[in-house]
């Protein structure tokens, strides 16, 4: 009589198919989890990725607001400036034109726009990570093209602003600014020069030519920032799908 030692084939057969079946669930399972987690990471970088695109159009929508009123200002600081140095250096003599000259020297040397940037979200992209999220190469070339003007801007503006700190200081040796008040009840009659010195006086129109030289070059620049603006906010609404 035959004695079989051991459980029969048909058993370990189906404790085998039982294992496999077991262990390929539990692939599956923590594959299917892994795959759940990087579809909600994908979605979740997706949404973030759309917040900071709406945040960004938003931010050059307000900067093309600012640059179209910053523009107009500053023709008419350059219309301003240039007036004042066609005011004959000859006849300063006048109380009439030193007065000429010094109304125009307060109206358009003392006051300034400059243009700044909404750059809410420019910041958040570069110090939160937030550039790793744009997958779009195109839409991260034309952002680092729009930071590359901004800080051209900044530099002609350093420019500019300079100009007219020293153009100011020189002011207070020409001009009586102490006198602002009788000048106001009395204009074109209230002498407003503290000094004839030809070479100071010449010293100011060169400050002042070199002031209007600064400010067309920054209003030149602003006008093309504004034109590209215009342009990123359409393209960036079309490659986004946002209305």
């Amino acid at each position: 009589m035959d004695v079989h030692h051991g459980k029969p084939p048909g058993e370990k057969t189906r404790h085998f198919k039982e294992y496999f079946t077991e262990f390929l669930m539990m692939f599956l399972a923590v594959t299917m989890g892994f795959i759940a987690e990087n579809v909600r990471e994908h979605f979740s970088d997706s949404s973030k990725e759309q917040g900071y695109i709406v945040g960004m159009i938003k931010n050059l929508e307000v900067d093309t607001t600012n640059l179209k009123l910053t523009i107009q200002a500053n023709k008419k600081q350059i219309i301003g400036i240039d007036t004042l140095r066609s005011i004959s250096r000859n006849k300063l003599s006048e109380i009439k034109v030193q007065d000429s000259l010094y109304a125009y020297t307060i109206k358009y040397l003392f006051s300034i726009s400059e243009f700044k940037n909404d750059d809410i979200t420019i910041s958040q992209l570069r110090n939160g990570g937030g550039y790793r999220l744009i997958r779009n190469e195109g839409v991260l070339d034309s952002i680092e093209v729009y930071e590359t003007n901004i800080k051209y801007l900044e530099l002609q503006s350093g420019y500019f602003l300079s100009s007219i700190g020293k153009t100011l200081d020189l002011s207070g040796t020409i001009f009586d600014l102490n006198a602002s008040r009788r000048f106001q009840s009395a204009p074109s009659s209230t002498p407003m020069l503290i000094t004839s010195d030809p070479q100071k006086i010449f010293e100011f129109y060169n400050k002042c030519f070199m002031i209007s030289v600064s400010l067309k070059g920054y209003n030149q620049m602003l006008k093309g920032q504004l034109k590209y603006s215009i342009v990123l906010i359409a393209y960036l609404k079309k490659e986004y799908g946002i209305e």
